[in-house]
């Protein structure tokens, strides 16, 4: 399967369920990075531990709210899009951090984004918080299904290193 992001990146991706998986790479500051990342496709969500976080914070996960595009019935190549809304999730003693709500009412605001979509991803997004994060009155000390079996499963997969980083 084949995963192309924000116009920038094409990634050969692997499929276990309603999760893909693709590593990609990139520069910062004079290092070499590659990065794994997980597609929750029921959820629209993209997921990963960001390799270049502070060493404060490794092992923690960024998750994305995206639209997915298919580029046809039964097709292999699905097109990911960044639909402002994150959140930062770190070990079950801390609090996950909820971002860009702003950036996600300006792009309601002029128009990138419609009253329809823009309904769908904050319905989305509260499914995603309160079947992965949200304890509601536990006091266990685990998130409630976070990190997603599947992408346990994916996470030391080998696969090629198969993807195109355009400027």
């Amino acid at each position: 399967m084949t995963v192309q992001r924000d116009g920038r990146l094409t990634a050969a991706g692997i499929r276990r369920g309603n999760v893909v998986a693709y590593d990609w790479g990139f520069r910062q500051g004079g290092t070499d990075y590659v990065q794994r990342t997980f597609l929750l496709l029921d959820e629209y969500l993209q997921i990963d531990q960001p390799v270049a976080f502070p060493s404060e914070q490794r092992g923690w996960w960024y998750c994305d709210l995206v639209s997915l595009e298919w580029a046809g019935p039964g097709s292999g190549v699905v097109t990911v899009r960044d639909r402002w809304i994150d959140v930062i999730v770190g070990p079950p003693d801390q609090p996950y951090r909820l971002l860009d709500l702003d950036d996600y009412a300006a792009a309601l605001a002029d128009g990138r984004l419609g009253p329809a979509e823009a309904a769908d991803g904050l319905t989305r997004m509260q499914a995603f918080l309160d079947r992965r994060l949200n304890r509601r009155h536990e006091v266990t000390g685990t998130w409630p299904d976070f990190p997603p079996r599947e992408v346990e499963e994916l996470r030391t997969v080998e696969f090629p290193r198969a993807w195109q980083l355009r400027d």
